[in-house]
């Protein structure tokens, strides 16, 4: 999945905007519960974009295996083999072009990592609350 389309998803979550009500002990519980169902959800979505970065680093390892094998074999018109330069070359472009990639979901996994350390702190706050008014 496109890095845009979990940038959705996150969106659509609504996490961003939700505030915490503590007033009552089952307002408290209820908040509590969302936040877990937050919690699957985004642990879900970690994982498929850990996922994604896994299979995007073996493509492009592929790549970089499918340069070596052809370095050595003469191309063109006149069959030149080709310069170690021009391997470099080819091989810091798909590097690029691979970090370019990754870094787009680096961004989304960071964005769920800090939602999940977020709901950490709520849930911890509303357990202290819930405990202070039960005793």
């Amino acid at each position: 999945m496109s890095p845009k389309k979990y940038r959705k998803q996150l969106f659509e979550l609504g996490i961003e905007g939700m505030e915490i009500d503590v007033s009552t002990i089952d307002d408290a519980m209820e908040t509590l519960n969302q936040l877990n169902e937050f919690k699957k959800v985004l642990s879900k979505m970690r994982y498929n974009v850990r996922a994604d970065i896994r299979n995007i680093r073996l493509n492009y390892m592929g790549k970089l295996q499918e340069i070596d094998r052809t370095s050595g074999e003469k191309q063109g018109l006149f069959r030149k083999k080709k310069s170690v330069s021009q391997i470099v070359k080819e091989k810091k472009k798909i590097t690029k072009e691979r970090n370019i990639t990754i870094a787009t979901y680096d961004v989304v996994e960071n964005t769920i990592d800090d939602y999940l350390d977020q709901i950490e702190q709520s849930e911890y706050y509303i357990k202290n609350s819930i405990q202070r008014r039960v005793g």
